[in-house]
């Protein structure tokens, strides 16, 4: 019910963190990676940075919660439907459509990175763009792409953020890049608007000299922004450990 690659953060906190409290950071598709991994972490996770973040956000005003979450309907088995391939052709239809995918993005990797980076072109260099080329060039990476078509409904922000339904309550900075040119600057105003109105906690930081990947475009400010923020992780901390405290010495009576 997350994006791909959000059980690896899972993963990687629980088995190479050793359960060590932390803070998880994203940009974009990292972004929603990080916010799926935060709600099924738990406690372990004191904070929460979203860059630009990837996920849908539905209007918190218009937001209803289903009868069943999605990801206990996903747990069910009532919410993923089985995949079912393409009429006739099957996966070789979705592995086409995916090596067309790339063959048509691949020779525009580096205007697509100037755009993108538009606020600092210099971030789009040379070596960015053969990392990404090189990726594109790996075998199975149009299977990858084709294989998107099979996955599950995603979570909501509003879910996985949403501490009473079994998601992340504790603290979230967004650093939101106004001139992101990947969702359009209109989208990134309409979204840091919704973040603002999701819940308490929620804190945004626009960011108008900053693109798609802030952290990036605008360092200084989003680093400042972090600064800013680490107090309401502290307390957040804080107060976990004031509640285990409390649940250990009830238990203990």
């Amino acid at each position: 019910p997350d994006l791909p690659r959000s059980p690896q953060v899972v993963d990687f906190a629980r088995e190479v963190m050793g359960g060590r409290p932390l803070v998880l950071c994203g940009n974009s598709i990292g972004g929603g990676l990080s916010a799926g991994a935060s709600a099924t972490l738990g406690d372990q996770v004191k904070g929460l940075i979203l860059c630009n973040t990837a996920g849908v956000l539905e209007e918190p005003a218009e937001y209803a919660a289903p009868r069943m979450l999605v990801r206990d309907a996903t747990l069910r088995g009532e919410h993923a439907a089985p995949f079912a391939p393409v009429p006739l052709f099957g996966q070789p239809a979705l592995d086409a459509f995916g090596a067309a995918l790339v063959a048509a993005l691949f020779p525009r990797v580096p205007a697509l990175l100037d755009g993108i980076y538009g606020d600092r072109p210099a971030n789009a260099d040379e070596a960015l763009a053969f990392a990404i080329a090189q990726g594109a060039s790996s075998p199975g990476a149009a299977n990858v792409i084709g294989s998107g078509q099979k996955l599950a409904t995603n979570r909501p922000l509003n879910e996985v953020l949403d501490g009473e339904a079994g998601g992340f309550g504790g603290p979230v900075l967004v650093p939101q890049g106004m001139n992101d040119k990947v969702s359009g600057p209109a989208r990134a105003s309409e979204r840091a608007d919704a973040f603002e109105r999701l819940r308490p906690g929620v804190k945004v930081c626009r960011l108008e000299a900053g693109g798609h990947c802030p952290q990036d475009d605008a360092p200084e400010a989003v680093a400042a922004a972090i600064l800013e923020f680490l107090p309401a992780v502290r307390e957040y901390a804080q107060g976990d450990t004031s509640r285990g405290r409390a649940a250990e010495s009830t238990v203990g009576a």
